[in-house]
């Protein structure tokens, strides 16, 4: 019996491969589904904002309905935990500083950790809540 000519078999190479992407895959998952969002905020001029309070939101069917509320530190950082969701929707205000307007954030797997590369912005906004018409 050759055991290479069987290891190199195109059928054992092709299976091998997917059980390890496999294997990898749920590794990684394992490892960050803890339901951790975390970010920061700023300001326009690109400053961090304390006290913003950052809205997270889940989409049902047909509306979007908050599933989680909290307010940024002195360094404008803010964390969610426990998060068990696909698809989250994130807004963010300050009064009298502007509003970063609710923005879908789509996640490989529930409850996956998202740390933000990119601040939420606040963006000065005339009269509404997020700055969306009435």
């Amino acid at each position: 019996m050759n055991w290479k000519a069987i290891l190199l078999n195109r059928y054992a190479v092709t299976f091998g491969t997917v059980a390890v992407v496999t294997l990898a895959w749920n590794t990684y998952i394992a490892m960050n589904d803890d339901g951790i969002i975390g970010g920061r905020v700023i300001g326009p001029q690109g400053q961090p904002v304390a006290g913003a309070a950052v809205v997270l939101s889940e989409r049902t069917l047909l509306v979007t309905t908050p599933r989680g509320r909290t307010t940024t530190d002195a360094d404008g950082r803010f964390t969610f935990t426990g998060h068990t969701f696909h698809r989250i929707w994130l807004e963010a205000e300050k009064p009298g500083v502007g509003a970063y307007p609710q923005t879908e954030y789509r996640m490989y797997f529930k409850g996956q950790n998202m740390i933000l590369d990119e601040p939420l912005q606040l963006e000065p906004s005339a009269g509404g809540r997020s700055g969306k018409p009435s």
